[in-house]
């Protein structure tokens, strides 16, 4: 209406007029800025939606975790972290998840977490735990020393066990046996963490650092400890048991082989004071087939202990056996299955348990598949793989059909298969680990080497793949591979010590029979720097690598001992490198104060040690660890032991 026209309204009308324009004014304001709100507050609100979802996932995760139900904790830990990557307890998650399951990777995430808040001290003892499984000492001793002088609460007996197990990495026995002795004495400590330290105070005891009456008083504890009705108390049984079946008489030490002559040496390795006490065996068979939570396993373990008791009732138990439990269910078969593998009774495996029983449980069938292998009966292996009866992992069954292949001289077609296996198990680390170690074991390196490869791409602080490749190098005995991957490891561990940074896949495992990663501290195949061509004498090399490298083999080793003392493959390609340069005291200095288990020394470091040995001297402890059989020694190292033989 034209302004002219208001002087025809009545003073009524106009001012109706004018609130009407007034309320168009505000609803077309209160629009405008709930647009403005709706577009920088849209992503605000779903951000907190999604913290609130990625904790809820995180809250089943942690509930999961208590019970062991590792593939529901896995989903949920898996599916808070996408939500909200940054959210603390989706990170808590994933970090606790993986550091319950072995997995490296927890380290990295628990570093992103103390980024975000103070950790707690059960993410501290989770930490140390996946720190020392790692070998990662640098961040178990730091999240150590957050765990003992932590103003919330004072230490627990749990924080003093793994203070013991820290000091028992880094080699100080005697702090580690205080440390355990302390946990031991403390009435607050409960059942599992007395039983984890009085095996450890088991495990370190030597004459040189335990008296009888400690020794006599740990086993006096775990038998103590063995006669409850919990599930502490069955595994107390079991390690009393696994204790009968192998050292029957034994007087409770664990001796050791000190790498370095000394009077000592000459000592007797048992134990030189006290004598521990054995359960009966009659005892222990009966509290293994009476206890109420003892499973198949054990029981077969109580006829173990029988059949160990007196071997001519091997007959009757193994009939017996079969008897109880042929019918029972698939746990049930498993157990029975491994048990007679055990045993070598591989066709009576597949009598009792024929391929229709097998094919109704995964772990039955790889069962059937181990028997049948050990009957050499590929072509019947393959068949089944082939066929299809059982779904399985299409790595896992790629791999099989390969060693099935080369088994039956199927060249072309075994080295396609497990091109097809590397490629099934595309960027997924822990399938291409099951893949990697599968093809060493089998004698197929190369595919080996590209796997190892490939998982140090997809996870570079993998520290098993990484031995992977160091063990590959060694066997070819390329002294340039050997020092590249020394390099790349170095290299991480140095400037990155902590953890992994892998981000947990959102498929679920389904990978079978994972081996355990192996702590690269352990006592496995040694780095040996030797060409094929060289050959030893009293320490003198013909054919070695230039000075150059042989200066820069020794700085990466010693750069790596000095992060990781404990490594006896570090140490042994330090000692080698100064082998090769013609320093046998400065060789020999490398095994100072280093004490391993007998019976553990890989035949390559048995060999160098045994050149070191006898170029600084010692023929006579040279010509002891010099016995290795022929078959387990590469080219190189015969021609070594053969100048140790000889006292060249």
């Amino acid at each position: 209406m034209a302004r002219s026209d208001d002087i025809l309204l009545t003073a009524e009308e106009l001012r109706l007029r004018r609130r009407k324009r007034r309320i168009w004014l505000v609803v077309v304001l209160l629009f405008v800025l709930a647009i403005v709100a709706t577009f920088f507050g849209a992503r605000p609100a779903s951000n907190a939606i999604k913290a609130w979802q990625a904790r809820r996932h995180a809250e089943r995760a942690f509930t999961y975790i208590d019970n062991a139900q590792w593939n529901e904790a896995q989903k949920e830990a898996i599916a808070g972290y996408q939500l909200q990557p940054g959210e603390p307890q989706a990170l808590r998650a994933v970090a606790r998840f993986l550091s319950r399951v072995h997995q490296p990777e927890a380290l990295d995430f628990w570093k992103q977490l103390q980024n975000r808040q103070s950790l707690t001290r059960e993410d501290r003892r989770d930490e140390v735990t996946i720190a020392l499984a790692g070998n990662d000492l640098s961040v178990a001793e730091l999240a150590l020393k957050d765990l003992l002088t932590r103003k919330d609460s004072p230490a627990s007996a749990a924080d003093w066990l793994l203070a013991a197990q820290v000091a028992r990495q880094k080699n100080e026995t005697n702090e580690a046996r205080k440390l355990a002795q302390k946990v031991l004495d403390d009435s607050r400590a409960d059942e599992r963490t007395q039983f984890q330290a009085v095996l450890l105070t088991l495990a370190i005891a030597t004459p040189e650092n335990t008296d009888a009456a400690s020794i006599d008083a740990a086993w006096a504890r775990l038998k103590g400890l063995a006669e409850g009705k919990t599930n502490v108390a069955l595994a107390a049984l079991v390690v009393l048991a696994q204790h009968a079946l192998s050292r029957p008489g034994w007087a409770g030490s664990i001796p050791s082989n000190s790498l370095v002559p000394s009077a000592s040496k000459e000592k007797d390795d048992t134990h030189h004071g006290g004598q521990a006490q054995v359960v009966p065996p009659n005892d222990l068979v009966r509290a293994l087939e009476n206890h109420p939570l003892a499973k198949t396993p054990h029981k077969l373990l109580a006829l173990d202990l029988q059949m160990h008791a007196d071997p001519t009732q091997r007959e009757a138990l193994i009939s017996r056996a079969i008897a109880d439990w042929k019918d029972a269910d698939a746990a049930s078969l498993v157990a029975l299955a491994t048990w007679l593998d055990g045993k070598g009774e591989y066709q009576r495996q597949l009598d009792t348990i024929p391929l229709e029983r097998a094919l109704q449980s995964r772990d039955l069938f790889l069962q059937h598949l181990d028997a049948l292998g050990a009957l050499d009966r590929w072509s019947e292996i393959k068949q089944l793989l082939e066929s299809e009866h059982f779904p399985l992992d299409q790595v896992v069954q790629r791999m099989y059909i390969a060693r099935c292949n080369a088994r039956l001289g199927e060249k072309t077609a075994s080295e396609n298969n497990w091109k097809r296996a590397l490629e099934a198990a595309g960027g997924d680390s822990g399938k291409l680990m099951t893949l990697a170690e599968y093809a060493e074991r089998n004698g197929a390196n190369g595919i080996a080497e590209v796997t190892y490869a490939t998982a140090t791409n997809e996870s570079p602080k993998l520290r098993a793949a990484w031995q992977g490749r160091l063990r590959l190098a060694q066997s070819s005995g390329g002294t340039k591979k050997i020092h590249a991957v020394l390099a790349g490891m170095l290299a991480i561990w140095l400037l990155f010590p902590g953890g992994t940074g892998s981000v947990p896949s959102g498929k679920e495992d389904t990978t079978e029979r994972v081996p355990p990663n192996n702590s690269p501290g352990g006592t496995g195949s040694v780095p040996s720097i030797h060409r094929p061509d060289a050959t030893h004498h009293g320490g003198q090399a013909q054919g070695v690598p230039p000075s150059e490298e042989l200066n820069g083999i020794e700085h990466l080793a010693e750069k790596l001992v000095q992060q990781n003392p404990t490594s006896l493959p570090h140490r042994t390609l330090l000692a080698l490198a100064r082998l090769e340069q013609h320093r046998p005291a400065a060789a020999i200095d490398v095994y100072s104060n280093i004490k391993v288990a007998p019976n553990t020394l890989s035949p390559s470091a048995l060999v160098v040690h045994a050149a070191v040995l006898e170029a600084n001297g010692h023929h006579e402890d040279a010509m002891t660890e010099a016995q290795i059989p022929p078959d387990k020694l590469l080219p190189e190292e015969r021609d070594l032991i053969q100048g140790v033989t000889n006292g060249e």
